[in-house]
């Protein structure tokens, strides 16, 4: 199997690649959690599915396989082929690099029959991992894979067919990777799964599809500051008509009681994925007036006098903005002012960073009744 893919490009790992990679992520601003490690199987073939919110997400999965398991697992990714756009000195530059960890080009707008036979070669008895959303979410949601016109068939159609060629299933690894405002990187894996087609079952791999996607979505790590962003929108929408004036005030003390509240009460509910440490006094304190300088630097909310926070009903209410999709062609007959603004936006969340729903994506249908209990109390 190497010997086909070693033609069309493929390189073995290259170990010292991993271990420069791993001790310099040792000395990183922000501490990588991995939980889940042991669930991680030794031998492959396997298909690793996570989500992907940052360009650091392939250096910290590679981290967590290099480090956490026995045998070194060394991946090989799918990338996208323009990545950094025109084939330019930095672009090959680029490519180079990532290709010294293993990550291999794919065709955006649709793969190749060499491209996928390529991938198949590799899923023959090798580890490859896929974020599954074909590019970076630049405001953390995924739930669009699952849209009528674009199924997420395609990835697990891999899977299958590397499994009908070799004969042996390839395991399919859920992975979540979330980041907090204070630099902190959690990574979870979940339990894999095997996909096995059932021919009476129409869109039985359409379902499969959805269902590792689903438990990648729950395993997004609940963090203080996305439980902190979460708490304002709902307290602003309780008190938008409390007063005509746009600004509202909140108590820092009433602010901090009721987050604990949520906190224990998340947890009694084991509904999600909540950081344990939030349960300890001293941490959660911490963390909390960490995450209030955070949101104060972003112009969420103003220290007051008294112990208060004030910040604008409508602006905390106001959901990310995501600039509308354009195709290459369009872009390219955009005029220079237009073009410039469009490039701008797709990389810009709406500066009000208070409401991500890369961390909240799965809170609000599980905190209506809690936050209803916190405010009659």
């Amino acid at each position: 199997m190497k010997k086909n893919i070693r033609e069309m490009g493929y390189k073995k790992p290259r170990k010292w690649v991993y271990d420069l990679g791993a001790l310099l992520l040792e000395f990183c601003k922000g501490k990588i959690r991995v939980e889940g490690a042991e669930k991680i199987p030794e031998k492959g073939p396997m298909l690793i599915l996570a989500n992907h919110t940052n360009y650091a997400d392939p250096v910290y999965l590679a981290y967590a396989f290099h480090k956490y398991t026995k045998s070194r697992i060394h991946l090989n990714f799918m990338m996208l082929d323009d990545f950094f756009g025109a084939d330019t000195c930095f672009t090959k530059g680029f490519n180079k690099l990532a290709n010294l960890v293993n990550s291999y080009q794919v065709n955006r707008e649709r793969i190749t029959k060499n491209q996928r036979n390529f991938f198949k070669n590799i899923l023959l008895d090798d580890f490859l991992a896929i974020f599954f959303t074909g590019t970076r979410s630049r405001d953390g949601r995924f739930n669009y894979m699952l849209r009528e016109e674009r199924p997420p068939t395609g990835i697990i159609h891999l899977a299958e067919l590397a499994q009908k060629e070799s004969g042996n299933p390839v395991k399919i690894l859920p992975v979540a990777i979330t980041y907090n405002v204070l630099g902190d990187i959690t990574i979870s894996f979940g339990k894999h799964r095997t996909f096995k087609p059932r021919k009476v079952l129409i869109g039985s791999r359409k379902k499969f599809a959805e269902d590792i996607i689903n438990t990648i979505g729950y395993k997004i790590k609940v963090n203080l500051d996305s439980l902190f962003a979460n708490y304002l929108v709902q307290y602003a929408i309780q008190h938008e008509n409390d007063s005509k004036s746009a600004k509202l005030n909140l108590s820092i003390e009433k602010c901090q009681d009721d987050l604990y509240s949520i906190v224990t009460s998340l947890s009694e509910k084991n509904k999600i994925n909540i950081n344990m440490a939030l349960l300890n006094d001293s941490y959660f304190s911490d963390n909390f007036f960490a995450v209030s300088r955070h949101f104060e630097k972003k112009k969420a909310i103003e220290f007051a006098p008294g112990g208060k926070y004030i910040f604008d009903k409508e602006k905390i209410k106001h959901p990310p903005y995501i600039a509308k999709s354009r195709t290459k062609d369009e872009v390219k007959e955009m005029r220079l002012t237009k073009k410039i603004r469009y490039l701008m936006n797709i990389r810009i969340i709406d500066k009000n960073m208070v409401y991500n729903s890369n961390k909240i994506i799965h809170l609000n249908e599980v905190t209506e009744e809690v936050y209803k209990r916190v405010k009659e109390s």
